[in-house]
């Protein structure tokens, strides 16, 4: 019975760990989605593309909408597990922005088209500095 328990425990913490990590990874998925994001609106600024600054909201529009569904309070550092709520707060923000782009880039304001690339990396910036613990 002892053996059988141990084993069990075992077991449990093999999965918990696996779970873990496999979380992790599809979170760095996702991140590294917004960042291709992020270059095509780099780009699409640099080059006067349409495309790539469309291309590129669209993709941070959808990775805001996956990211809602993942349970923050996992990712953060055991000191910073109250900051989930900050962490929804800037996906706003970043969705704000992104579709702020949009506009803009099809009015031909290209101004406000720079300072929402800038808050949009700002935003990232922020969540990442108190993930990190930078």
């Amino acid at each position: 019975m002892k053996k059988i328990m141990i084993a069990l425990l075992a077991l449990s913490l093999a999965t918990s760990l696996f779970a873990d990590k496999k979380g992790r990874t599809k979170l760095q998925i996702e991140m590294q989605k917004f960042a291709a994001g992020m270059d095509l609106l780099q780009k699409g600024i640099l080059y006067n593309c349409k495309e790539c600054l469309d291309d590129g909201a669209d993709r941070i529009l959808e990775n805001i909408k996956v990211l809602e569904k993942v349970d923050v309070k996992h990712f953060l550092p055991e000191n910073q597990k109250y900051a989930y709520k900050f962490a929804q707060k800037t996906a706003r923000l970043i969705e704000m922005y992104a579709k702020d782009i949009k506009e803009s880039f099809a009015k031909g304001n290209m101004d406000d088209v720079m300072n929402d690339h800038a808050q949009i990396l700002r935003q990232c910036n922020s969540c990442h500095m108190r993930i990190r613990g930078w």
